[in-house]
């Protein structure tokens, strides 16, 4: 699934819990992309691309 800046994301962090927020800024590596997410919860996380639900 193809996300882009500003979409509203799900996301699992490695505790097991899911949040939820937007995409600030991607990073492509050659590999794997890396999302920035601002969540609803006012943290800031770096999640990589197999982490996002939804």
């Amino acid at each position: 699934m193809k996300h882009t800046i500003g979409d509203i994301v799900r996301f699992k962090l490695e505790s097991g819990e899911v949040q939820e927020g937007n995409i600030q800024f991607i990073e492509k590596d050659r590999y794997e992309e890396t999302f920035y997410i601002n969540s609803f919860n006012n943290w800031a996380y770096k999640v990589p691309g197999r982490k996002i639900i939804s």
